[in-house]
């Protein structure tokens, strides 16, 4: 038992992630495309848009292109518009905020892509069961194609053999139903039933304090108002559900967006906001 456990910390150490190498490969898996849903078979099943999911669907699956390899699933409906869903996804150093077992998420290389997207890159360190994994994974996203894909940065040895995934936002009546799917393939020095349960605890941490996270993000900013330096999002007099309350937060606000009393200040913010693209 003690030869098998220092042979697992020897290749650890021998394995571990470094910024300064490159990984050991260009790219292992099939990286997704800034597609629809339906591509990678995600569905929310009879469920109209116009009707909001009981509770999200997810799904763990074994793919059999290589051994180890998981895919991670999910579909669920969040009561706010997407332009909340992308500003609590884009903003990286938040990420432990939300996901239970995420030490650091440190970003760097950002850019812009020719369709007006945005690159990014950032640095992952996740503990479980004892293991701390750290791996970098360079992000793309594209508002005009509503998602944002992702695969390792393979400028740096990550710990992780692979992965690639895929973040998708749809605008709904009642605000938006978001789509995710991801294939990891954790390092060989994990044991083998460790890294089942390690996929179905990520998946977890990643999309079990979605709504609650995007909620309370939305009640902020409606607490603030349309000067608050945010974008309006929607059509411009667009109603938008109200923000349900977070179990530990105060109940935000009710009613719509443009409401009478705000409807002078936020017809100034609106001209105001035009004048500065036309001036």
């Amino acid at each position: 038992m003690r030869i098998t456990s220092l042979l697992l910390a020897l290749t650890a150490v021998a394995r571990s992630a470094d910024p300064s190498v490159p990984h050991i490969h260009s790219g292992a898996f099939k990286q997704y495309q800034h597609a629809k849903p339906s591509k990678y078979g995600l569905s929310a099943g009879r469920v109209p848009k116009s009707e909001r999911m009981k509770k999200p669907v997810v799904i763990i699956k074994t793919l059999p292109e290589r051994r180890g390899l998981q895919r991670s699933m999910m579909v669920q409906d969040v009561a706010v518009p997407p332009d909340v869903v992308w500003q609590l996804l884009l903003d990286f150093p938040k990420y432990p905020n939300f996901i239970h077992g995420l030490q650091h998420c440190k970003p760097y290389g950002r850019r812009r892509t020719l369709t007006g997207g945005r690159r990014e890159c950032a640095a992952y360190t996740i503990k479980a069961f004892g293991f701390s994994v750290s791996y970098y994974l360079d992000h793309v996203y594209e508002p005009l194609k509503q998602s944002m894909t992702w695969t390792l940065d393979y400028t740096k040895r990550s710990d992780l053999f692979d992965s690639v995934g895929y973040w998708y936002v749809e605008e709904t009546p009642l605000g938006s139903r978001v789509y995710y799917s991801q294939d990891t393939l954790l390092p060989p020095w994990i044991p083998g039933p460790i890294r089942k349960a390690f996929a179905s605890v990520a998946m977890k941490s990643a999309t079990g304090k979605l709504e609650p996270s995007c909620l309370k993000l939305y009640a902020a900013r409606e607490r603030k108002g349309p000067l608050g330096g945010l974008k309006l999002p929607g059509p411009l007099g667009r109603r938008l559900p109200a923000a349900p309350a977070a179990a530990s937060d105060e109940p935000p606000a009710r009613g719509a967006l443009l409401t009478p009393r705000r409807g002078a200040v936020v017809g100034a913010a609106v001209g105001y906001g035009l004048g500065r693209l036309c001036g």
